[in-house]
């Protein structure tokens, strides 16, 4: 998971072992893709309460195992776990080099909203 995260560019330096422990723990749902050897080669999760509104996060592929498909897959479970518990809001925050990917699923810009992040005061 740690390398996942660190290829994904979202990787903070505190993220320990419970970190990670508990990001598994406390997300609605996490899936991971394998290769033949049982190692990480893809990965994402679900954010969410579990009613109304959900969060997909943290989805990453290796380099190396880019264009195989994986990511497509790991989207697909997601959206099917999500829409399987009734959740009708689902977003994302996509990078400008990611859009493209998730248009395909139905993903939209939302026009009049700015995606926000708390910085501090």
């Amino acid at each position: 998971m740690r390398l996942l995260l660190q290829s994904g560019d979202w990787w903070e330096e505190y993220w320990d072992d419970f970190v990670l422990c508990t990001i598994v723990q406390h997300s609605f749902s996490f899936v991971v893709a394998k290769d033949k050897n049982d190692r990480w080669i893809g990965m994402g999760r679900v954010v969410s309460d579990g009613v109304s509104d959900a969060y997909l996060q943290d989805i990453v592929v290796l380099s190396e195992w880019r264009g195989n498909g994986i990511g497509t897959a790991i989207v697909r479970e997601l959206m099917s776990i999500c829409k399987d518990a009734g959740i009708g809001w689902i977003g994302i925050i996509a990078g400008p080099e990611t859009e493209y990917f998730y248009r395909r699923f139905g993903f939209a810009r939302m026009g009049g909203y700015t995606p926000m992040r708390y910085e501090g005061v």
